[in-house]
């Protein structure tokens, strides 16, 4: 899986797709979108990575001209593994119910290492979930220690991503920012 962001413009599409097909790449899926309000263009490329004559690593390498000429963010992700998605919730159960029940069904292919709350509420759903539920308590006089507390879970438990089940507490730019550097520092 290819995924891709950068400033807007004429002929992203078409340059990832014909580098693709250039080298005999299977595409078997592809979304984009662009934000109007930010110009910023993002793009997801699900590739048969056996099609390709000169596997990931020469992936990499190749696409690398592409991406300076675009100004890209990208990385290849390994679409056989699942992604880490820790969830944080509030008090209200049934976003968190309907998260967990596809999770268990195989609805969403994910694997859930935690999830974080700000109240004892839902610790025994998600125990019965098996998945190991952290408290974090949240004042106005704890806020900072909260979130920091909050973010050291998130990389101990090495997450892809956090999902929001109706937590409701407004998570503050620097978290924000952390996580996304976190991830940024793994890319090409």
């Amino acid at each position: 899986r290819l995924i891709l962001d950068c400033p807007d413009r004429v002929g992203i599409v078409t340059c990832a797709a014909e580098f693709i097909t250039r080298h005999n790449g299977w595409i078997l899926e592809a979304s984009h979108h662009s934000e109007e309000e930010s110009n910023w263009f993002f793009s997801r490329i699900v590739v048969d990575a056996n099609s390709l004559p000169f596997g990931l690593d020469g992936f990499r390498k190749e696409f690398t001209t592409i991406a300076k000429e675009f100004k890209m963010n990208w990385r290849i992700v390994d679409k056989s593994v699942p992604k880490r998605v820790v969830l944080m919730v509030s008090k209200e159960s049934h976003c968190l119910s309907d998260l967990l029940d596809r999770w268990r069904s195989k609805d969403i292919d994910c694997e859930i290492p935690c999830v974080i709350s700000n109240h004892e509420d839902l610790r025994g759903l998600v125990e019965w979930y098996g998945i190991p539920f952290h408290h974090v308590p949240v004042s106005r006089e704890s806020k900072a220690e909260a979130f920091e507390q909050m973010v050291g879970l998130i990389e101990q438990y090495s997450s892809d991503t956090i999902v929001l089940a109706r937590y409701m507490q407004i998570l503050p730019e620097w978290v924000c920012a952390r996580t996304v550097a976190r991830h940024q520092e793994s890319l090409p």
